[in-house]
């Protein structure tokens, strides 16, 4: 990224800049200025300097490197007597408008708001980071969401509270599912009209729980306990995903009254994509048990006062190591007590929020710190109690937990000797524990584990990519362990790629680029060295297309905007293709099962791998001179 001067009427006259983008070309932006444009949605948690911190503050002006087609994306960022990022305005369009806003917490993205259709009003807002992972959409620009995108249940539940607080429907309907989400999930008419049904009546019980509730002005939402979620495979009702809800949830609240907590019950959740949504429900009080597969956690008054405590241990603004351990430290000790006041299925949720705590801490330490001492102690105690789903739980994030601080610099490690470990404490878990919730990862690691022992690992990781297909089919992980096998015999094969082209470019697949030699790279701007990669790769692009070899770039980005930086300001030809979902779910990374980035095919001339997991660098010139001759 190169950074100068430029006319800061290139931005101006838009709304959302609050005037700061507005002035004579020569004139200095502010940091105040810059400042003083505060997120549109309410309760936003980012570093916002006053003071001395004000006063160590530095905006600039700045531009990316000017496109082969298109204007120069242009921006404004302030950082911090650290240097760290603190706000960052940009326009990617060329349309005088700042299009993308992003504000920062310690350095680290979170939270944004995007312009989509350059209208001058953010119509998309993602909570980033400690921030969480909504993300919504708002189609009328009231500065409400109509639609989520990304909203898990404890953040459902959030948005919830936020209704009872403001009486607003406009709130509520996003949160409703309907008839055809649950039609589009595989659900059978009747049961998708039942569920229907059910959630365009959750108004109507609003009206009757929140005057119950009696919260006062200072109300706040505090704590969800789910328990353990309900699925229902997706062969069984002609669904490619599984049907996964939670029949009911209490919520503790604070009443706003400076004397009480209270509980509430969202109902039945259920999973939609990437949200969860309301199908029943809410009603007051704590959800009580009711046996078998419905039975609901409760959150006791025996424990009201240390779910407070809990909540109020806060992670550090300043997140040195050290200040990170007590953090998790701090956690476990409450949960530890939680645990100890609480039995049964009410039990697990807390014992399993106490082993995350520990191994967190212990991923920082020694492999003789206390955190890790205590993980060991815990995992002993389970290891006792085989019926516990607790006990696989607490057995794997003690070995990933292991597995860190053994590969961590100051342990000075063998590495080969500490992955021959790994995969042996992973074959070990995954005997012991075959259908345990989190076996599909244990053998998505194995099988990674193998396949960068080297070539003599490939055929071990092709049978455990195999196995987790076969044993877990409905799983998450499942397409991509396919693929990923996929990718291991692809050499001498026809490579098949189709997506859409950044920028509008329309549907590519292989046929565009039938008869030439391909080098087919996958990437994200978080890769390490991405921009030296992307500017070697420009080099090669534009020494070697015209004699016959075509770039194709994958960017895994969860977003296509930051992919367009990159290729912006490294140049780079050819054709670039980007799918939601990043390195994990995008389908394109899932189809050869993409492991880490980058990763790099070359496709001869007829159309078939020649190289599965070529090397960039001087190693893939070398290997396009001889393909060229």
């Amino acid at each position: 990224m190169a950074i100068k001067r430029f006319s800061i009427r290139v931005l101006a006259g838009t709304t959302l800049a609050a005037g700061f983008f507005a002035g004579p070309a020569d004139a200095q932006v502010k940091v105040e200025d810059v400042l003083a444009r505060k997120p549109i949605q309410a309760g936003v948690n980012v570093t916002t300097p006053a003071g001395a911190d004000l006063a160590g503050c530095k905006a600039e002006q700045m531009t990316w490197n000017k496109p082969a087609n298109g204007p120069a994306p242009t921006g404004v960022v302030v950082k911090d007597a650290n240097g760290r990022l603190v706000r960052q305005f940009i326009d990617t369009t060329g349309r005088n408008n700042p299009n993308i806003f992003s504000y920062y917490l310690n350095g680290v993205e979170a939270y944004r708001e995007i312009d989509v259709n350059g209208d001058g009003k953010p119509d998309q807002f993602r909570w980033l980071g400690a921030n969480g992972t909504k993300w919504g959409l708002d189609k009328d620009n009231d500065g409400i969401v109509d639609q989520w995108y990304v909203l898990s249940a404890e953040e459902l539940s959030q948005e919830l509270f936020t209704v009872f607080l403001t009486s607003d429907p406009r709130r509520l309907a996003p949160l409703l599912t309907n008839v055809d989400e649950l039609k589009a999930l595989g659900l059978p008419a009747d049961e998708a009209a039942k569920m229907g049904q059910k959630s365009a009546e959750v108004p109507k019980k609003l009206q009757a729980v929140v005057p119950a509730l009696k919260l006062a002005a200072g109300a706040k939402w505090v704590h969800i306990e789910l328990g353990v979620p309900s699925a229902t495979p997706g062969d069984s009702v002609g669904s490619t995903t599984d049907i996964v809800t939670h029949k009911n949830a209490s919520v503790l609240f604070d009443k706003g009254d400076g004397k009480s907590l209270d509980s509430y019950q969202t109902g039945e959740i259920i999973q939609v994509g990437r949200v969860w949504k309301l199908v029943d429900g809410p009603a007051a009080g704590a959800a009580q048990f009711g046996g078998g597969s419905e039975e609901t956690p409760t959150i006791p008054q025996e424990i009201v006062a240390d779910v407070t405590e809990l909540q109020g241990v806060k992670y550090p603004a300043d997140p040195t190591p050290a200040a990170v351990v007590k953090y998790h430290t701090d956690r476990a000790v409450i949960l530890e007590r939680i645990v100890g006041k609480t039995k049964g299925a009410a039990q697990e949720p807390w014992l399993k929020q106490t082993i995350d705590s520990y191994a967190s801490a212990a991923e920082s330490g020694p492999l003789d710190s206390p955190a890790m001492q205590r993980l060991k102690q815990w995992n002993d105690v389970l290891a006792k109690t085989p019926g516990s789903a607790a006990t696989p739980y607490a057995a794997f994030r003690l070995a990933a937990a292991e597995y860190a601080v053994r590969l961590a610099p100051e342990s000075k490690p063998d590495v080969m000797k500490v992955q021959e470990w790994w995969r042996g404490t992973l074959e070990g878990f995954v005997k012991a524990f075959p259908a345990a919730e989190d076996t599909p990862e244990a053998m998505l690691r194995l099988a990674v584990a193998f396949e960068f022992a080297g070539k003599d690992g490939d055929a071990k990781a092709k049978e455990w990519y195999d196995t987790l297909a076969k044993n877990f089919p409905t799983h998450a992980y499942a397409a991509k362990a396919a693929g990923a096998s996929k990718r291991l015999t692809s050499e001498g094969q026809p490579f098949a790629l189709a997506g859409q082209q950044i920028g509008g470019g329309g549907a590519f697949d292989m046929s565009k680029v039938s008869g030439k030699i391909v080098v087919v790279y996958y990437w994200a701007s978080w890769g390490r060295d991405t921009g030296a990669e992307l500017k070697a790769l420009a080099d090669i692009a534009k020494t070697y297309g015209p004699k016959g070899v075509e770039l194709v770039t994958i960017n895994l980005d969860d977003e296509a905007a930051k992919g367009v930086a990159a290729l912006n300001a490294a140049q780079v030809p050819g054709t670039h293709l980007h799918a939601a979902g990043g390195l994990d779910k995008s389908p394109l990374a899932t189809a050869y099962g993409i492991q880490m980035v980058p990763h790099v095919f070359v496709v001869g001339k007829d159309g078939k791998v020649v190289n599965r997991n070529a090397q960039t660098g001087p190693v893939l010139k070398d290997e396009i001179e001889k393909l060229v001759k």
